[in-house]
C-alpha cells in the first residue's frame, strides 16, 4: 500500500511543477489508467503514478477558482460578501479573507462566488469574523515578488483558493452578520486569551496553540522557534491532535473500565475510539481546519476507524492509506513543506520502531527524527538546528503533559466558570515564558549550519561511503537509527549536489536584478566577491525585501557575506531591506550618493571615478560627481560593471540632470551591454542623449506589477525599444540574470520562464 502511494503522490508532484494545464482530453485515459491498475498488479507502481498525475489535472480543473473580468480591475468594484478566517490586524490595517457572493461595478452586475485577501488600511475598529459588508474593493490578479529561493506567495493563496487580491478603498457599509460562525467563535477565543493578563508574547503562542492564528506571533519568536526547530510545536497539525485524541482516548477508556456493564457491550478501546475522533475533529474546527489541520485530522481518523471497526494492519499500511487518502483530499498539499515533514516525521517513527521500542526508546527517537527531517529541511531551505533533538527531547513533554491540556482547559474555562479560566491562564502563561526564555538562549548559542560550504568532492566521498554502508546494514541485523543515519547522509548528499550553485569563474560575473516590487536591488556576484546595490522596499508594516527576498536568494545561492552594499539614495524603495541583511549577513563597506535619511551608520559618499577590481572583473562609480550637492533622485549612484566586451550599468534613479551630467562629462564610459533603466522607466529619466551614449542590447526595468506610477511609461520603453534594443520587466520575468564574462554571450534567464506554475497568472 505505502509503494502504492507513494506512486500516487509522485504523479501528483510531477503535475504540480507544469506551467499550463494540460487539456482536459488527456482525462479520457483516467478510467483505463484506473482498470489496469486494478487487473495488472505488476503495472502497479506505473499505473499509480499516471493516477495521481491525472487526479492532479482533474482536481486542478474542478477547483480552479472564480475570475473577474478584467475590466473590473481597472476601477473600484463593490463586493458583497462575508469575512472569512481571522483577521490579522495591527493598528495600520487589517487583513482578511473575504468570501463575495455579488459584484457590481456601474451597470454591471454579477453573481457568484469569490474568495478575495483583502486588506484594510486605516479603519477604526478589528473587522469581525462573519460579519457581512458591502466593501469598495480595488483588486488586482494575486502575485509575489519571484525569486530563487523565494516563497511562492501565488502558490500559497491558490491552496487557499484564491486568485485576487486588493485593498479597500474608501468606507465600507456593514449588511449584517451570519447566525453562526465558528471563526466568529475562534477570533473571540483569541482575543480572550489576549485580555487574559498574561504576557503579549505568551498570548501570541497560546493563541497559535488554541486556535491557529499565528500572526501576533513577532519575526523575532519566528525566527527563535526555527532556529531552535520547535516551529511545529506551535503549528496545530499532527503533534498536536494527536495529542488531544490520546489525551481523550485515554481518559475515556479509564473511565469506560471503571462500569463493567459497558465493557460487556463495548470493550474500552473501541468505545473511546469516536471520542478521540470528536476531540480531534473540534480541535481541527477551533484550527480553522487550516491544510495542516485537515492532513493530520485524517491520518487520525483512519487510526482510529481500524480500532473502531477492530481491524488491525500493520503500520506501513496504515501511513501508505493516510498518504494516499490525503493527496487524494488535497493534491495541492504536495507543494508545501508540512506535508513532506509531518510523513517524514511518522516514517521515520515507525522505521525506528520497527526495531523494537525497548526501554530507551524514547531517548533515540528525537535524533532519529532529526536526522529523518533533515534533507527534508535542506530540500526546502529551512534552518537545521544542531540542538533540536534536544530542545524537543524536553519540550515535547512539557507541551504534551501540561501546556496543551491546560490550555484547552484554560480556554473550556473561561466560557464556563470564567475564576478558573483565569487562573489556568496565568499558570500557562507562566509555563510559556519559562519554555520561550529557554528557547531564547538555545537560539542564541545555536550555531547556523552553512550546507553549501561542505565542498562537492566531500559530498561525492560521502554519499559513496554511505551507500555500499547502507546496502551492508540493510543485509544484517542493525539497529534501525544506525541505518537511519547512513540512508539521511546519503540522502542530504544527493540534495546539496543537487541545489549546489558555483560561483562565477575568474574574469566572470553573475548579475542579478531581483524582483522587489516597486524598488530596485541588484546583486552581482564574482568568483570570490558579492556587491549589493539597493536593497528594494520596506513597509509600516515591517515587511522589507531584505528578509523577503535578499536573505533567501543568498541561501539558495549559497552566499554568507556581503564585501560591499552600495545605496544609491535614501529613497525608502531602495534602502528599505538594508538594516535586515546588515542585521543577518557580515557586510563589508557601505556607499550611498545620500547619506541623510539612510539610518544606517559607517556609510561614506559614493563618488564618481571611483575604481576598484574584484577577481578579473572591472567596477567603477561613474555618478555622482564631487561636489554636486544634488539631494534625491539625482544623488543616486550610478555603477558600471565590466569584464571583457560585456559590461552592465545601473543607473539608480538619476533624473535629466544627472543624465545630462553623464553624457557631457563621462560619454566613452556609459556604452554598456546591459543597462537598468534610470528611475524605474519615469518619464524623468532615460533621455534621448543618454539611450545614445548607453547603446544597451538589454534594458532592464525594475518595477512593481500594476504600479500606480505607471512606470515603465510606454514612451520611455518605445524609446528604448526604437535603438534596437530588448526590453525586459521584472513585473514580468520576475527575477532578471545574466552571466557575462570575455567568452560567455549575454542571454537574460527569466526566473518566471523556469519557476513558472499553472496557478501563476
Amino acid at each position: 500500500m505505502l509503494l502504492a502511494a507513494a506512486g500516487f503522490a509522485l504523479g501528483v508532484v510531477t503535475f504540480q511543477q507544469l506551467p499550463e494545464l494540460p487539456h482536459a482530453g488527456w482525462l479520457l485515459f483516467l478510467l483505463p489508467v484506473l482498470w489496469c491498475w486494478w487487473h495488472f498488479p505488476r503495472t502497479g507502481l506505473l499505473c499509480a503514478v499516471l493516477a495521481g498525475f491525472l487526479w492532479g489535472q482533474a482536481f486542478a480543473l474542478a477547483s480552479q477558482p472564480s475570475s473577474i473580468p478584467e475590466a473590473m480591475l481597472e476601477d473600484v468594484v463593490l463586493a458583497s460578501g462575508v469575512i472569512e478566517g481571522i483577521p490579522d490586524s495591527n493598528p495600520q490595517r487589517s487583513r482578511f479573507f473575504f468570501r463575495a457572493s455579488h459584484l457590481q461595478q456601474g451597470g454591471l452586475a454579477l453573481p457568484g462566488s469569490w474568495r478575495f485577501r483583502v486588506s484594510w488600511y486605516g479603519h477604526a475598529s478589528r473587522p469581525v469574523a462573519g460579519d457581512k459588508w458591502v466593501l469598495p474593493l480595488r483588486l488586482k490578479l494575486a502575485h509575489g515578488y519571484r525569486n530563487p529561493g523565494g516563497f511562492d506567495y501565488a502558490g500559497w493563496l491558490y491552496a487557499r483558493q484564491v486568485i485576487h487580491t486588493g485593498y479597500v478603498k474608501g468606507e465600507g457599509t456593514p449588511a449584517g452578520r451570519q447566525l453562526w460562525s465558528l471563526d466568529r467563535l475562534r477570533q473571540k477565543l483569541a482575543e480572550d486569551i489576549f485580555l487574559s493578563g498574561i504576557s503579549h508574547r505568551s498570548a501570541a503562542v497560546l493563541s497559535a496553540l488554541v486556535v491557529g492564528d499565528r500572526s501576533a506571533l513577532s519575526r523575532e519568536d519566528k525566527s527563535v522557534f526555527a532556529a531552535t526547530g520547535t516551529s511545529h510545536l506551535i503549528a496545530i497539525s499532527g503533534l498536536h491532535i494527536g495529542l488531544v485524541a490520546a489525551l481523550v482516548y485515554l481518559l475515556v477508556q479509564w473511565g469506560w473500565r471503571r462500569i463493567p456493564q459497558l465493557c460487556c457491550r463495548w470493550p474500552a478501546k473501541v468505545a473511546a475510539a469516536p471520542f478521540a475522533m470528536l476531540a480531534a475533529l473540534i480541535y481541527a474546527a477551533m484550527a480553522g481546519f487550516s491544510i495542516p489541520t485537515q492532513r493530520a485530522l485524517i491520518m487520525l481518523l483512519i487510526v482510529m476507524l481500524g480500532t473502531l471497526f477492530r481491524r488491525s494492519a500493520e503500520s506501513v499500511h496504515v501511513l501508505g492509506l493516510a498518504l494516499f487518502a490525503v493527496v487524494l483530499w488535497d493534491p495541492l498539499s504536495v507543494i508545501s513543506a508540512g506535508f513532506w515533514l509531518s510523513f517524514g516525521a511518522v516514517a521515520a517513527i515507525l522505521f525506528l520502531a520497527s526495531g523494537g521500542t525497548g526501554r530507551f526508546f524514547w531517548l533515540w527517537l528525537q535524533p532519529g527524527i532529526f536526522l529523518a527531517l533533515a534533507p527534508l529541511l535542506v530540500w526546502q531551505q529551512l534552518p537545521v538546528s544542531v540542538f533540536s533533538p534536544l530542545v524537543n527531547l524536553l519540550a515535547i513533554p512539557v507541551f504534551a503533559m501540561l501546556i496543551v491540556p491546560l490550555s484547552m482547559a484554560a480556554v473550556v474555562s473561561q466560557l464556563v466558570y470564567p475564576d478558573l479560566g483565569q487562573l489556568l491562564m496565568s499558570v500557562v502563561g507562566w509555563l510559556l515564558n519559562g519554555v520561550l526564555m529557554l528557547l531564547d538562549v538555545v537560539a542564541l548559542w545555536s550555531p547556523v549550519l552553512h550546507w553549501e560550504a561542505v565542498p562537492v568532492g566531500m559530498l561525492l566521498f560521502l554519499g559513496m561511503v554511505a551507500l555500499p554502508a547502507l546496502w551492508l546494514t540493510m543485509k544484517c541485523t542493525c539497529h534501525p537509527l544506525w541505518q537511519l543515519s547512513l540512508f539521511s547522509i546519503l540522502l542530504l548528499c544527493l540534495t546539496l549536489y543537487a541545489k549546489r550553485v558555483s560561483a562565477p569563474l575568474p574574469n566572470h560575473f553573475r548579475f542579478a536584478l531581483m524582483d522587489v516590487g516597486q524598488g530596485l536591488s541588484v546583486v552581482v556576484r564574482t568568483a570570490r566577491h558579492v556587491l549589493v546595490f539597493d536593497a528594494g522596499p520596506r513597509f509600516p508594516s515591517g515587511f522589507n525585501t531584505g528578509s523577503a527576498v535578499l536573505l533567501p536568494y543568498f541561501e539558495s545561492q549559497g552566499i554568507r557575506s556581503i564585501d560591499k552594499l552600495i545605496l544609491s539614495h535614501s529613497d525608502v524603495d531602495h534602502i528599505g531591506g538594508a538594516p535586515d541583511l546588515i542585521q543577518n549577513l557580515p557586510v563589508g563597506e557601505r556607499l550611498s550618493g545620500e547619506l541623510s535619511g539612510l539610518g544606517l551608520k559607517d556609510v561614506r559618499h559614493c563618488l564618481a571615478g571611483e575604481t576598484w577590481w574584484w577577481d578579473g572583473v572591472r567596477f567603477e562609480i561613474l555618478y555622482p560627481p564631487v561636489g554636486a550637492g544634488r539631494e534625491g533622485n539625482d544623488a543616486s549612484c550610478v555603477l558600471k560593471v565590466t569584464a571583457g566586451r560585456h559590461s552592465a550599468l545601473i543607473a539608480g534613479d538619476v533624473e535629466r540632470w544627472g543624465e545630462a551630467w553623464l553624457v557631457e562629462f563621462a560619454p566613452g564610459k556609459l556604452k554598456s551591454r546591459i543597462v537598468v533603466a534610470a528611475h524605474h522607466g519615469s518619464a524623468s529619466s532615460s533621455s534621448e542623449e543618454f539611450i545614445r551614449a548607453v547603446q544597451p542590447r538589454y534594458v532592464l526595468f525594475a518595477t512593481g506589477r500594476a504600479n500606480r506610477w505607471g512606470f515603465p511609461r510606454e514612451e520611455v520603453v518605445n524609446r528604448w525599444q526604437a535603438t534596437g534594443a530588448s526590453t525586459l520587466n521584472t513585473a514580468a520575468e520576475g527575477a532578471i540574470e545574466f552571466n557575462l564574462g570575455a567568452d560567455e554571450a549575454a542571454a537574460a534567464l527569466s526566473w518566471h520562464s523556469v519557476s513558472r506554475r499553472y496557478w501563476h497568472k
